[in-house]
């Protein structure tokens, strides 16, 4: 089973963290932001590896500097507290949420998650997902607010890379499809192809872009895809690991030869 998901919205409670490195379900503490107008003399930088090991050479440098730079040289976003009173104003329509599972922050921009800029905004790839194919599936993800047709297209490419791992030729979607159906795919998820335009007639190759695609079709492609891997891999593998764990090794043959197909003897001929 794909592992459970609540897509990040402005002032919810609790949702999954967009930060790909944590990614659990946690409350999520809301700030808004004041701002301090930098002086001439304390412009922002960024400093650099040189300065950071100029200052890590000096005995005097706290290691509280040091522990923020590295943080500031990572791009790293946190809350750093100073005894400033005069905050009074107001950054309006930008948040900030703070997960309780990794402490990391996240900015909103209104109601749109700015950073981090690569987090998951749909379903995570279920666990099993072969590596070739999560690639696809997590570039399909960066892409899709701004491109829906385009993560789509690595939607279709992902599906193709799939049906390899399932023992198909990952040509032809269609016939793939297809084939798994008689092997036991639900025929459901044949249907909601179908109504993505996956397979059939109409569809483009895997990988081209459809002028017909939208952020819905792209977001029903995502769920398709972790479907597939939950029911043709995930399954097999959980019920592989039932029958190795409980299955007493004798039985195992015993099994092995009934499932074997009985040959006919071919009996000679009366003559």
């Amino acid at each position: 089973m794909a592992a459970r998901q609540i897509v990040p919205a402005l002032g919810l409670d609790s949702f999954s963290c967009p930060h790909l490195e944590c990614g659990a379900i946690a409350h999520q503490t809301w700030y808004k932001l004041h701002v301090l107008r930098h002086e001439k003399e304390s412009r922002p930088w960024l400093p650099g590896e040189e300065a950071l090991r100029q200052l890590k050479a000096d005995k005097n440098t706290p290691p509280s500097v040091i522990t923020h730079l590295e943080k500031v040289m990572q791009r790293n976003v946190f809350f750093e507290t100073h005894s400033y009173t005069q905050l009074n104003t107001h950054l309006v329509n930008i948040h900030a949420s703070r997960c309780y599972s990794c402490d990391r922050i996240a900015l909103w921009r209104a109601d749109e998650l700015i950073y981090p800029v690569n987090h998951i905004s749909i379903a995570p790839p279920t666990e099993d997902m072969p590596d070739d194919v999560k690639a696809d599936f997590l570039e399909a993800n960066e892409i899709l607010d701004k491109s829906p047709r385009g993560a789509a297209a690595l939607l279709r490419l992902s599906i193709q890379k799939l049906m390899v791992h399932l023992g198909e030729k990952g040509k032809n979607i269609n016939g793939d499809i297809a084939s798994l159906v008689q092997k036991g795919l639900d025929k459901r998820i044949q249907k909601a192809l179908d109504v993505v335009r996956v397979v059939g007639n109409n569809a483009v190759h895997p990988g081209q872009i459809d002028l017909n695609d939208d952020k819905t079709i792209a977001t029903s492609l995502f769920r398709l895809v972790n479907v597939i891997v939950e029911s043709q891999i995930t399954q097999a593998k959980h019920i592989d690991e039932m029958f190795n764990k409980v299955v007493p090794e004798h039985l195992k043959a015993e099994i092995e030869k009934r499932d074997v197909p009985k040959q006919i003897e071919n009996k000679p001929s009366e003559g």
